[in-house]
């Protein structure tokens, strides 16, 4: 006689992973949380011991285990912490006010014994958690009376104390920001929190203060400001004087009375932070700011003073002859990661380019040189093709360097005026005011093609001007971009792809395509510092530094893109002269 009784599904209370029947849960919770390696339950971590899980569910998700949020710790299945409110634990307990003195100190204790976990009150085996799931009680979290943990936001220093947070901060970052610090005539100051440039302290000092006061005082009560003119009230003022102050401004039986000439200089005055943000102050250059920022380094001990000046003859010799110094690239990438995404069981397909050099940003251009690294990713896979190399090696105009050479980004700024003044991009030239050399001007999608076009290099400019799925995501340009590497992929070279969106600007070298038809960009990042891309070339631990390339459609969320693919050679004077005109592709295509 068949039995009735259905069929009970089971739910991993680790990582949520649903529809599991009893065997295939036991197997599951061996597999993937006790032989093999954790994965977060609150984000998508993984790749990480056991040790390691721990150590970032206690500093990362520390807000979402807190005692006002305890029906959501369910999946923490361990007794009650009210059951341990009797007992003490002076050995384990961890002040982060103070740094730890030993590498095996941190806020979780990873080796304590079953008796010291529970002071000898209750066993482990007595206990209903499962076998992978990470005891409550070696969290060592203050459940019972949480204090917020203030975060230093210049390292990794934490305090419950403002007063202790603001003392660390005053002595251990004292820099040039100070101005009680000297400077000498025509220094620019540069933020540490923004990479902005000024010309003086206080100028530095006040953009701080106003910019980045929740940063630097986060013990701060919030302030109370004016909806009219934008005014910080004082804490001392009353919710009714604040309110007398707003009424000020809309007296009866007349129209709006605002001090034009107090608005008039904040916009002037927000005018002008814009316009340095972007460069466009005309204040600085790149070997200003790398002799600059090299000096900062010394500093704070990060560079010795030797290899300051090997480093400024260095530049010296790269800004005379044009060519990049290349002590911020990292070579033979595209083996690598194919060979890590072959060996991945998740995936079923990987298309790359043929290959890629990654330029990352240096000491003179943090903050703003994002477009002219990424043009230089781009040169360095053309310069691998002959018909390209030839086109490119005409860009040194008599000068004979190794035809492999990248241009540097002051050789870079020069050529794109020099495709101005032949004609091309009217438009973005005036916008720029004509003039790149010598500036910290940031340049984009257009300036990429300009300078390609003006060196005879084809290229498709596609705008993805606006979301095309749920939640502002892209799955049109996911779409395009796999689309375009697997027509690339029956010639012999695939150069990658330049992507820029707002504020920012990086380099596609490939795409994956998961078992799940998921779709996953690989995206070099001028940001990521030769250091962190190295990590790609080492076998142990390039699997973990591949998540510094892949980028899924909930992590691309920008309002829009603009892609830029090189497409072939100009050969005739006809398409040569219609490139000066820039023209795009529009997705989704207006109607």
């Amino acid at each position: 006689m068949a039995s009735n009784v259905p069929e009970i599904n089971y739910c991993c209370e680790i990582c949520g992973l649903e529809g599991l029947s009893e065997d295939e849960l036991r197997t599951h919770t061996n597999n993937a949380h006790i032989e093999g390696q954790g994965v977060c339950p609150f984000c998508q971590l993984s790749a990480v011991s056991s040790a390691e899980l721990l150590l970032h569910v206690n500093q990362a998700h520390l807000d979402y285990l807190t005692p006002e949020l305890e029906n959501n710790m369910g999946f923490i299945d361990d007794a009650s912490p009210s059951d341990y409110s009797n007992s003490t634990n002076d050995e384990n307990h961890f002040s982060p006010s103070l740094p730890c003195k030993s590498q095996k100190c941190n806020n979780i204790n990873l080796n304590l014994s079953s008796k010291s976990i529970l002071n000898g009150d209750i066993s482990p085996s007595k206990s209903s958690h499962g076998q992978g799931s990470p005891l409550r009680t070696s969290l060592n979290l203050k459940l019972r009376s949480p204090v917020p943990l203030l975060h230093c936001p210049m390292c990794r220093y934490t305090s419950v104390s403002p007063d202790e947070l603001e003392e660390h901060i005053n002595r251990q970052h004292f820099d040039l920001t100070s101005p009680s610090f000297g400077g000498c005539t025509g220094e620019v100051f540069s933020c540490p929190l923004c990479f902005k440039g000024f010309d003086t302290a206080p100028d530095l000092e006040l953009h701080v203060n106003i910019e980045h006061r929740d940063i630097l005082s986060p013990a701060s009560p919030s302030k109370t400001t004016c909806p009219v003119c934008s005014m910080v009230l004082n804490n001392e003022n009353d919710s009714e004087e604040a309110a007398r102050h707003v009424e000020s401004h809309f007296p009866a039986g007349s129209p709006l009375q605002v001090d034009k000439a107090t608005l008039r200089e904040r916009e002037q005055r927000e005018f002008e932070l814009l316009r340095a943000q972007y460069g466009m102050d005309n204040q600085g250059n790149f070997r200003e700011q790398s002799v600059t920022n090299m000096q900062r380094a010394v500093y704070a001990g990060e560079m010795s003073v030797s290899d300051y000046y090997e480093r400024t003859l260095d530049l010296r010799a790269a800004e005379s002859c044009g060519v990049d110094d290349g002590s911020s690239v990292t070579c033979n990438l595209v083996a690598k990661v194919r060979g890590f995404s072959n060996n991945s069981q998740n995936i079923v397909r990987i298309l790359t380019c043929t290959c890629v050099d990654h330029y990352a940003s240096s000491y003179g251009d943090r903050g703003w040189g994002c477009g002219y690294r990424n043009a230089q990713m781009l040169i360095s896979s053309l310069l691998t093709h002959t018909g390209y190399n030839d086109k490119l090696y005409k860009l040194w105009q008599g000068q004979k360097p190794p035809r492999s050479s990248v241009p540097s980004i002051s050789r870079l700024q020069n050529l794109i005026e020099q495709a101005w003044s032949q004609g091309f991009d009217i438009q973005g030239s005036e916008q720029l005011g004509s003039r790149l050399v010598n500036t910290r001007k940031w340049i984009g999608a257009t300036e990429v093609v300009t300078l390609l076009s003006f060196l005879r290099i084809r290229c498709l400019l596609v705008d993805f001007h606006t979301p095309t799925g749920p939640c502002g995501t892209h799955p049109e340009l996911f779409r395009w971009v796999l689309k375009h590497f697997e027509n690339s992929a029956v010639g012999d070279f695939t150069p990658p792809l330049y992507l820029q969106h707002q504020g920012h600007s990086r380099t596609i070298m490939g795409v994956e395509v998961h078992r799940d038809g998921t779709i996953v960009l690989l995206v070099l990042d001028p940001s990521h510092s030769p250091t962190q891309m190295r990590q790609l070339l080492d076998i142990s631990s390039g699997s973990t530094a591949m998540r510094l390339l892949r980028k899924s459609e909930a992590s691309m969320k920008a309002r829009q893109y603009q892609v830029v693919a090189v497409v072939g050679m100009i050969d005739s004077d006809q398409q040569y002269q219609q490139s000066k005109i820039l023209r795009g592709l529009r997705i989704p295509q207006d109607r």
